[in-house]
């Protein structure tokens, strides 16, 4: 039985930019950061969530050159991730005041409030109002 859901892979151009973004801009925690095929497998996730966003650049140890081609054409891309906040008016503020790229909040035909946000390479995730709030 499946019992939770550990995390996704998101292609970046740059890790260690991406994960300075992700630590300082979203206020993530790094969870996880060690060697990896001569490079580092690092993943962030907020305080509280088990699942985790896993920061990696196209790597040529680990992936065929087909792999790669694949890889960076994703980066930019929708992720397909969507992250709940509880305040999402606040949230929207709070990152907007540390200059990331966020929509603005709007309520949807179904009836949820959502922002689209993107990191430094435009790998855009959705923020969505939690369901409780």
């Amino acid at each position: 039985m499946i019992n939770t859901i550990g995390g996704v892979v998101v292609m970046v151009s740059d890790q260690a930019q991406a994960v300075k973004f992700y630590a300082e801009k979203i206020s993530f925690d790094i969870r996880l950061n060690v060697p990896f095929h001569g490079g580092k497998w690092i993943e962030v996730a907020p305080k509280d969530s088990e699942s985790t966003l896993s920061i990696m650049e196209p790597n040529p140890q680990v992936m065929s050159q087909e792999e790669i081609e694949i890889a960076k054409k994703n980066i930019g891309r929708n992720t397909g991730v969507w992250f709940y906040t509880s305040d999402i008016q606040s949230t929207y503020e709070e990152l907007k005041s540390k200059d990331v790229d966020i929509t603005k909040p709007e309520k949807q035909e179904w009836g949820g409030i959502m922002s689209l946000v993107k990191d430094l390479d435009g790998n855009i995730f959705t923020l969505l109002s939690s369901p409780e709030g």
